[in-house]
């Protein structure tokens, strides 16, 4: 039973036909919701969905079968069922819309989202082979209940939509053996009414119409990479625009109102995706506020076939991309199996390749602007058509690449006014080691070098921060044959700026984790002789806790200013998970469960840490129980 009155109906219907069809739902749907025999009066959850923690994978790829939310009166309602596949390491800095279903109004108090580990593609970081990967039953179809902090359950309104985020802890979710290369896996996920990430979100789905007069567009949506010809939408979103809106439809960039007009020439049904920030939500039908959209053959897998990833080594008109994501082309796709992870894939390209940047309304790039170290999208044709199949390699001849923000790490070497040189640790989850840097610069002698990667910073000057400092930046790299600079940054963050994972394993449950719990914060038993792990995660930069002076405290907030809603959790994936969203009904959970029978297996926490007070400020911590 699914409850989709907020779902508009793409099709091939003309857009003046279309446009009345959807305001006479609304209207519909407004008056007496789904139906007027039944009397379901409904509202409208906008589920997201993002991960956390993802630092050991460089892809972790399952499905989502079924989301099912239950009312306090015991009525289980499935808000999503459709058998979604998702690269959850793709979902760490990028939050998804999962969907706008309509479902009945009221109090929710708990939902049951269930993990398909039937068909998983889990790779371990720096990994050539797929990890062998174990349940924890002989279950694949996992189900994980969830309980919603008690003073903050999910209140569907009539005709209003309601925002409900989904987050999946990635470190709290598994057990790694490297040396044997194998996962076993316990899911273990958060949700709450107050989202706690600030990601930009992705809305992906089909055109129903577009509307240049009203500066929106209306969209069917579609998560992730879902196939558009087997299973319904997941609910309507009107997707508002701006003068600065940055479109790309079909390879062809537009600003503003051009690009709505550009849509609006599109047919009904042209796969489109939107970023940006949840807007007005007073309407049963949800707004997203973007900052780009994405439309036809720049996102469309319709006759295409996609592959993503990151160059690693370019000769000629031949590019490698490591981490690669192949996405099979509409009607072959075997099932919801949309997507193939490869460690190494290879493109083609041509002087006829249409080339575009990410964001950017800029002029004059072709293939020579795509270097080694940037993380691109390509689509073209493959020889591979089956349904069982997805190519590792495309010829994009005649195709298109869309160059993506890529995100840099590495400790500073000097720095300048405007300039950084990097001892790089990291490209977009890949080790220095896994590129081939041969022609980047304007001579053999100019080529990059990961012990000395120049960085133009722009405005952001780095004469003052110490040598050895970790960094992140995020822009685009140069154009091949050009350097130096290596790379040009958008942005440049230290990593003391977070985020930071700080996990603590145990190999066997401990009821005594902790030398002291309150509410200045927990500090972890180091001494404790069951602790198998207990590090700081900072991009490519592993701290040890035993290396520090005495084990940090974790504290509840920030460094400075506002850091957001506070989310945490208590339990594990097979008894059920409680979410509390206060240091005090945290607390008070925890030493509900710390009564000396119930022992803690792992302790996830995201923030930043302070190493000249020793702490770690956080308002997001996991606990896994046995």
């Amino acid at each position: 039973m699914r409850f989709d009155c907020a779902r508009a109906k793409p099709g091939a219907l003309p857009i003046v036909r279309t446009a009345l069809f959807v305001l006479a739902a609304a209207l519909a749907i407004g008056l007496a919701g789904c139906s007027a025999t039944t009397r379901v009066y409904n509202g409208t959850p906008v589920l997201t969905l993002t991960a956390e923690a993802a630092g050991a994978f460089s892809t972790y790829t399952i499905g989502i079968d079924t989301i099912e939310l239950t009312q306090k009166d015991g009525y289980i309602f499935p808000a999503q069922s459709n058998d979604e596949q998702v690269d959850l390491t793709r979902r760490v800095n990028l939050t998804e819309l999962f969907g706008a279903p309509g479902i009945p109004i009221g109090t929710y108090t708990s939902m049951t989202i269930y993990f398909d580990y039937s068909n998983p593609t889990i790779y371990l970081q720096g990994a050539t082979k797929a990890a062998t990967v174990k349940t924890t039953s002989t279950a694949k179809i996992i189900p994980v209940k969830v309980k919603f902090a008690p003073n903050h359950p999910l209140v569907v309104s009539l005709n209003k939509s309601t925002p409900f985020a989904i987050d999946i802890d990635l470190a709290a979710s598994n057990s790694i053996d490297a040396a044997t290369n194998t996962v076993t896996v316990n899911p273990y996920v958060v949700a709450t009414v107050e989202p706690v990430d600030t990601n930009p979100l992705r809305a992906r789905g089909q055109l129903v119409l577009s509307q240049p007069g009203l500066s929106n567009v209306v969209e069917n949506i579609r998560p992730f990479d879902d196939t558009y010809y087997t299973d319904p939408g997941v609910g309507a979103l009107t997707v508002n625009t701006n003068s600065s809106t940055y479109f790309n439809v079909s390879g062809h960039v537009y600003v503003g109102s051009a690009g709505l007009k550009a849509l609006l020439n599109a047919q009904s049904s042209t796969v489109m995706t939107a970023y940006g920030t949840l807007g007005n939500l007073t309407t049963i039908i949800p707004e997203l506020n973007a900052t780009q959209v994405y439309a036809g053959t720049s996102v469309s897998t319709q006759g295409t076939a996609v592959i993503r990833g990151v160059v690693s080594a370019r000769s000629g008109d031949t590019l490698t991309l490591a981490r690669a994501q192949s996405v099979c082309p509409e009607n072959y796709c075997l099932a919801n199996a949309t997507v193939t992870y490869y460690p190494t894939a290879t493109v083609t390209v041509s002087p006829s390749t249409i080339v575009t940047e990410d964001g950017i309304a800029a002029s004059g790039l072709g293939i020579q602007s795509i270097s080694v170290g940037q993380r691109i999208s390509v689509a073209g044709t493959s020889t591979t058509t089956t349904a069982t199949i997805m190519p590792n390699t495309l010829n994009a001849a005649n195709g298109q690449v869309r160059m993506q923000p890529t995100t840099i790490w590495g400790t500073l070497v000097s720095g300048a006014s405007g300039s950084a040189t990097l001892d790089l640790q990291q490209i977009d989850l890949q080790a220095p080691g896994a590129f081939d840097f041969t022609g980047t610069g304007v001579t053999g002698s100019e080529d990059a070098n990961p012990a000395s990667y120049a960085v133009n910073t722009g405005t952001v000057d780095e004469s003052g921060t110490t040598a050895g400092t970790l960094l992140s930046a995020t822009g685009f790299v140069t154009p091949f044959g050009s350097a130096p600079p290596d790379f040009t940054a958008s942005s440049v963050t230290p990593g003391s700026a977070g985020p930071t994972d700080l996990i603590v394993q145990w190999s066997s449950g401990t009821t005594a984790p902790f030398t002291s719990s309150g509410s200045s914060g927990l500090v972890v038993n180091l001494g404790n002789s069951s602790i198998q792990s207990a590090v700081m995660q900072t991009g490519p930069q592993t701290v040890q806790l035993s290396s520090l002076s005495a084990s940090p405290t974790i504290a509840f907030g920030c460094v400075s200013g506002s850091c957001g809603n506070a989310e945490f959790g208590i339990g594990n994936g097979s008894k059920g998970i409680s979410v509390f969203d206060s240091s005090s009904s945290f607390l008070s959970g925890l030493a509900s469960t710390l009564n000396g029978s119930t022992g803690v297996t792992e302790l996830v926490a995201i923030g930043t840490y302070d190493s000249t007070s020793n702490t770690f400020y956080t308002q997001r911590i996991d606990i896994v129980t046995e």
